[in-house]
């Protein structure tokens, strides 16, 4: 195999492979706003006000497979990002940021206003 050859499969792979880390988690999609009727599904709040989370950082139990929905209000303009299902969207004055997706995977999941804003922890079991 030629030297050419060896070195474009190696760039199709690094692609691919960064590729796969920016996707979204099965069933995530951000949308709009917060609203559903799905059985099971749960809203989530958190408003951040001069750099602070407001409620204060805390925990919510989630139930695994269930539909939740994140919302977030801010006043400045912000990305938030929800870790271990990697989604991230932004929230704005006037514009609150939503993100509704399947909670598909057990565990305890920051959820955190960029650059470093914890808002609240997804406890899903």
């Amino acid at each position: 195999m030629s030297r050419a050859v060896r070195a474009g499969r190696a760039v199709a792979v690094a692609v691919v492979v960064l590729l796969a880390g920016c996707s979204r988690a099965p069933g995530a999609s951000a949308v709009a706003g917060c609203s559903s009727t799905a059985p099971r599904s749960m809203t989530v709040t958190a408003t951040v006000v001069e750099g602070r989370a407001d409620p204060s950082p805390h925990r919510v139990a989630v139930a695994l497979h269930g539909v939740v929905q994140v919302q977030v209000a801010a006043d400045r303009v912000l990305q938030v990002h929800i870790h271990g299902y990697d989604l991230e969207y932004d929230a704005a004055p006037g514009t609150p940021g939503c993100v509704s997706f399947t909670a598909d995977r057990a565990g305890l999941f920051d959820v955190e206003a960029h650059p470093d804003i914890l808002l609240l922890q997804l406890q899903v079991r």
